[in-house]
């Protein structure tokens, strides 16, 4: 099979919704024989699912295409949210402190092993958002969710601190010693001392599981002033730059569910290339809320006024595919998590236009990659990532 073909093949698995358990299986044995090239070096690398299937149009011009279609956020969010749903409650549970039943004072489960069972029943389901379509639309995420609830011998880690603490044996043998109590009263110092990190994290000591928790609830979602303060750390390292801080403060307070460690990555990113601009040192970063595509929005804008890119706009970097440029590489960190488009002045037939640029857009409706704006819309080149709120039914 060509990579074309296994572009096309992949675009079917990731989004064929109506998979039954049987269909599922086969896709993933499917997924393995066709994964075996380059398209997907290992399962570490496999969040690199991020061929972009708009460049298999004929055309080399990106001023002709179109957006992918096969990039769906939504999911991720709808996913995601179980972690607070109380239709979901035994997920709901592994993330949050048990209420106690009202007639007994109990709490709902009477053993670490019923309890599981009930949550895997959620994230093996054949309906529904299940833990097996997240491995395929973004393999870091699933790496942390698995390694944090499926792990049963603490085997694999989760999250850049490299954790192996999470719902395992150790934890079923500390429930199953102690009776009557919920997982986030496990004293840390209760696991084996190579499971216990030696050192602060996020400024403090893991002392109880319900310490491991905020941290994986974290890695799922930016929550309170998360979103605010992480920004606010990764651009603050350049003393040539100038970040408005009354804009940066529309930041505070905006939560919403994704990854939040491959947010941060590509954030970065974008902080490095401003940073490497340093005659340029004005920077606003804001955010706010939007409406798209009928779905509430948090829309978040990373400008440096008066930096333009004035190239061709069909230059490989800006083109963003093929893996060269660091527009590409956070296209491939944003995918399934956000929409991402930059706006900035380029050489079109030799003539200067100021123009947006999708690389990645959820829209039911295709948008041109393209989009020809006023300058006065464009005071520099800005990065515009838009996160999705889950949409209730």
């Amino acid at each position: 099979m060509g990579n074309r073909e296994k572009q096309y093949f992949l675009s079917f698995i990731l989004h064929n919704k109506s998979l039954t358990r049987a269909q599922i299986k086969k896709r993933d044995l499917l997924l393995a024989r066709c994964c075996s090239s380059d398209i997907i070096d290992s399962e570490d690398n496999m969040n690199s699912l991020t061929t972009d299937y708009s460049s298999t149009t004929l055309t080399s011009d990106i001023t002709s295409q179109n957006t992918s279609t096969h990039h769906t956020p939504q999911r991720i969010v709808a996913f995601l949210h179980q972690f607070t749903d109380n239709n979901t409650l035994a997920l709901k549970y592994t993330s949050h402190f048990w209420d106690r039943k009202t007639d007994t004072g109990e709490y709902p489960y009477a053993s670490f092993d019923e309890f599981k069972k009930e949550y895997l029943k959620i994230l093996e389901a054949a309906e529904g958002h299940p833990l097996d379509e997240i491995r395929l639309l973004c393999n870091h995420l699933w790496q942390i969710i698995r390694n944090f609830l499926v792990n049963d011998d603490a085997k694999y880690s989760w999250s850049q601190y490299k954790l192996k603490i999470g719902y395992n044996q150790y934890l079923k043998e500390w429930m199953d010693t102690n009776p009557g109590n919920q997982p986030f009263s496990m004293p840390i110092s209760t696991l084996p001392e190579i499971f216990q990190p030696k050192s602060l994290i996020n400024g403090k000591m893991l002392i109880y599981f319900s310490d491991v928790v905020d941290i994986f609830k974290r890695c799922i979602e930016f929550r309170d002033n998360d979103l605010f303060f992480s920004v606010k750390e990764i651009f603050k390292s350049s003393p040539d730059h100038i970040i408005n801080q009354e804009q940066l403060s529309t930041l505070r307070g905006r939560s919403f569910y994704t990854d939040t460690e491959l947010v941060k990555d590509a954030l970065g990113i974008i902080a490095r290339n401003i940073f490497q601009r340093s005659e340029y040192p004005n920077i606003k970063i804001s955010s706010k809320l939007i409406t798209e595509n009928d779905n509430e929005a948090i829309q978040l804008r990373i400008l440096q006024e008066a930096s333009f890119a004035d190239k061709d706009i069909n230059d490989a970097k800006i083109v963003a595919k093929g893996g060269e440029g660091d527009l590409c590489r956070i296209k491939e960190r944003l995918l399934n998590l956000c929409d991402f488009s930059i706006e900035s002045r380029f050489r079109i037939n030799e003539e200067l236009k100021h123009c947006r640029i999708n690389y990645l857009s959820s829209s039911s409706t295709l948008l041109p990659r393209v989009e020809e704006i006023e300058a006065e819309q464009c005071p520099g080149f800005t990065y515009i990532l838009t996160f999705y709120s889950y949409k209730h039914e």
